[in-house]
C-alpha cells in the first residue's frame, strides 16, 4: 500500500497532482502542494515519527546511526532521496510503522514539493 502512496503526491483534496517523480526528475507542483511544508508538516511529522531515534538530542538512538538526525529543514534535504525510499518505497522506517495512510500521502507530498 505505501508503495502505491509513494506514487500519489496528494491527498484527494489536492486534485490533478502529478505521479512521484524519480529522484533525479524534475516535479511540477502546484501551489497547494507546495503549501505542504516544513513549518505545517514537515515539523510535526519529524517530530512524532523520527526524532525518538534520529535527533542530535535522542536520549536512547534505538540504533539509529549518529548523526542522521532529522533535527532540521536542512538535515531532511540533504536526506531528502533516502527518506523517500526508506519511508515510502522500502517501508522499513518508521520501525514498527504506525505512519497512517494520509500522512504518509502527505510526506510523499512534502518531499516532492513542500522542500
Amino acid at each position: 500500500m505505501r508503495r502505491m502512496l509513494a506514487g500519489l503526491a496528494c491527498l484527494t483534496a489536492l486534485a490533478g497532482c502529478p505521479s512521484a517523480p524519480a529522484a533525479d526528475e524534475v516535479t511540477t507542483c502546484t501551489a497547494e502542494q507546495r503549501a505542504v511544508n516544513w513549518e505545517n508538516f514537515g515539523v510535526g511529522f519529524f517530530a512524532g515519527y523520527c526524532r525518538a531515534c534520529h535527533s542530535a538530542e535522542a536520549d536512547d538512538r534505538y540504533g539509529a546511526p549518529e548523526g542522521l538526525d532529522f533535527d532540521s529543514l536542512e538535515q531532511v534535504q540533504a536526506l531528502k532521496g533516502s527518506i523517500h525510499d526508506t519511508v515510502l518505497v522500502d517501508e522499513t522506517m518508521p520501525v514498527g510503522g504506525g505512519v497512517d495512510e494520509e500522512s504518509l500521502t502527505l510526506l510523499a507530498t512534502f518531499l516532492d514539493c513542500g522542500l
